[in-house]
């Protein structure tokens, strides 16, 4: 039935409140294992009579204060002992103070196999009173550790972050680079200079193509320009009307005729026409 009414143990204890005798292992043990694991742990102790007449009240009185002063737990306990040492941790007083108390309740009463009715209405069940200072007081040293591997994670991952978005931005100033007017006017500019350079060549190419060619037709022409005829001793004739003569059926005697050679002409008349048949 008490188990329904349990309340948690704080997961990180800055009051701790101690109901034992003020002397012995008990309380020595308590303080060292609390300040060992936290060394800015606060201890409240309640010097209580743990046995023997006035127990009971002394125990009731040390929860009640320890209460209104409003720490994070209670440890209630004592060290091993005899079943009537240990009584006073099963008088019902004991135990409806325990139960009623507001604060959680850790009961630590003699060794492990020492069991006792504040056990069962206590908040939780330490073997001892050792083990009690275990459960209450958080390892300040390991929490510490921890915060220092989280700082590490935390500062890697923000690095890491930083990073990321560092390598984005560059990502970004470059295509904002390749997008914007100077980087397409330069492009353009670069483009129509590939452009020119190309015209340039193929024009370089066609004027050689007809600079040969043309030279082609020169050298053609000059092998049958009359004129190289006439330098190798031919001649050639025109009529009146400066037409050429090639045919003597065209002749007629007495008309006057024009012979040019290569220095000149001759102005003659014809006087006879024969006809040569050639094959």
């Amino acid at each position: 039935f008490a188990a329904i009414y349990k309340k948690p143990i704080p997961r990180y204890v800055k009051a701790l409140g101690v109901v034992t005798a003020n002397t012995g292992a008990a309380v020595r043990d308590i303080v060292q294992i609390s300040k060992r694991r936290n060394p800015f742990v606060t201890i409240l102790i309640y010097p209580a009579l743990v046995q023997g007449t006035g127990a009971k009240e002394s125990i009731v009185n040390g929860i009640r204060a320890l209460e209104r002063r409003k720490v994070d737990v209670i440890i209630v306990g004592r060290g091993g002992g005899s079943m009537e040492d240990l009584w006073a941790f099963n008088e019902e007083v004991v135990a409806k103070a325990i139960f009623d108390c507001k604060v959680p309740i850790i009961s630590a009463v003699g060794h492990e196999t020492d069991i006792t009715i504040s056990d069962y209405v206590a908040d939780l069940r330490a073997p001892t009173p050792s083990a009690a200072a275990e459960l209450a007081v958080f390892d300040y040293y390991l929490l510490q550790n921890r915060l220092y591997e989280y700082q590490s994670k935390l500062k890697r991952l923000f690095m890491n972050t930083v990073e990321l978005k560092k390598a984005k931005i560059k990502q970004y100033q470059l295509r904002l680079a390749y997008h914007s007017p100077a980087h397409q006017i330069m492009n353009m500019k670069q483009s129509a200079a590939d452009k020119e350079r190309r015209i340039q060549e193929l024009m370089e190419k066609i004027m050689t193509d007809k600079k040969y060619r043309f030279q082609f037709y020169i050298e053609a022409m000059k092998r049958v320009s009359p004129l190289r005829k006439l330098n190798e001793g031919f001649s050639y004739v025109e009529d009146l009307s400066g037409h050429a003569v090639t045919d003597v059926t065209k002749v007629s005697i007495h008309d006057t005729l024009f012979i040019h050679m290569t220095n000149g002409k001759v102005r003659t008349r014809v006087q006879d026409i024969k006809k040569i048949r050639r094959e």
